[in-house]
């Protein structure tokens, strides 16, 4: 299949944060474009097939727990809470 070309404008701080991650991991930009796009694909995919209700939570669930959440830390405090630190 032949590559098409494709320009696309973004800030500067952008193209260099890009240079740097293709090159620890030795590939191109547009590789990595292209794999980032091929893994947000995928992740669409899986939500696509669950259920509606779980699409639902998900979606509420957005924006509302830190990058950092850990749900054992949660149920951890949880269980300390209810029984006690053993």
């Amino acid at each position: 299949m032949a590559a098409t070309r494709l320009s696309l404008s973004m800030d500067e701080s952008v193209v260099e944060r890009a240079r740097r991650l293709a090159d620890a991991r030795n590939t191109s930009i547009s590789r990595l474009f292209v794999s980032f796009v091929c893994l947000m694909e995928q992740a669409n995919a899986v939500t696509d097939e669950l259920p509606p209700l779980t699409k639902r939570a998900l979606g509420l669930a957005k924006g509302c727990v830190s990058d950092d959440w850990d749900y054992r830390d949660a149920l951890a405090d949880a269980l300390v809470e209810k029984y006690g630190a053993q």
